[in-house]
């Protein structure tokens, strides 16, 4: 039924009959799994392809993944690949699109240049912003917003200013619909909010990012991003099944923890139908 199913490690996170439809797991089910990094579903059957690249996140040209990760986006040849993060911008070579936009601008740099259309597989903001906001109050969920932007930054060398990148993230996320005034005052009302919460002051470079990375369960900020990841999670295998009506060959590239959550609902497309 299947042509084959390549792992980075194999791993059965849930023990499901495979005619029982599964579900996204949550971080609360795989806290305890090992996995190692790259994870990597390769999933087929008859004229159907896909690939699902669980990466870390890298702005670093020199990283041996960025040559993996062209292996196999050209080993696969695909027809559409879906990328993370929004419509990262490209550049004029393979060097300054990662430096500056890192694995996912690569994927698009590599997908543009070989006339394969690529799209974010990200919901639309308003949509992510109304779900989050009936859970938490708005002061909590901005500042995840921000905590997680800077900690995304905090391994790229080409930021010089970090409070100008900050207001002009901020405008985006107005812009996008999240109900926000100035951007100067929302900075400092969330610098303020921050130096409240951790009793420190607030040091881009230097704040510990696992104060608000999912995989973690330290502070409120972790609990609103693992809440946004399965939002997140939920609508990527859905867009994943429609785009696989109409394309043949997938290739998708995303953090390694997306690849995990999904694994059981992405696997059940393959085997869980005949």
């Amino acid at each position: 039924m299947i042509g084959g199913i390549l792992v980075s490690q194999c791993i059965n996170p849930v023990d499901k009959e495979i005619n029982e439809k599964p579900h996204i797991l949550t971080f609360e089910e795989t806290e305890e799994l090992d996995f190692n990094i790259p994870y990597i579903l390769d999933l087929q059957k008859g004229n159907k392809h896909l690939v699902v690249y669980g990466c870390l996140h890298s702005f670093n040209p020199d990283d041996s993944m960025f040559l993996d990760i062209e292996n196999r986006f050209t080993g696969l040849s695909p027809d559409f690949s879906l990328n993370e993060g929004g419509e990262w911008q490209i550049f004029n070579t393979k060097d300054e699109t990662i430096r500056k936009s890192g694995e996912q601008g690569f994927l698009r740099f590599l997908s543009i240049k070989n006339g394969i259309p690529v799209e974010t597989f990200e919901p639309q903001p308003q949509e992510e912003y109304q779900y989050i906001l009936s859970k938490y109050p708005k002061c909590d969920v901005l500042l995840m917003y921000f905590c997680r932007q800077a900690a995304q930054l905090q391994n790229q060398q080409e930021i010089t200013d970090f409070k100008e990148y900050m207001l002009t993230y901020i405008s985006y996320l107005k812009s996008k619909g999240f109900p926000i005034g100035e951007p100067q005052k929302e900075y400092d009302d969330i610098i303020y909010d921050y130096e409240k919460l951790f009793r420190e002051e607030f040091n881009w470079r230097e704040f510990n990012p696992e104060n608000v990375w999912p995989v973690y369960n330290n502070t409120i900020l972790n609990r609103i991003n693992r809440d946004i990841t399965l939002f997140r999670d939920e609508y990527i295998v859905d867009l994943i099944e429609n785009k696989l009506e109409e394309y043949n060959k997938i290739f998708v590239l995303m953090g390694a923890n997306h690849v995990v959550n999904q694994q059981p609902v992405l696997e059940y497309l393959f085997l869980g139908t005949d």
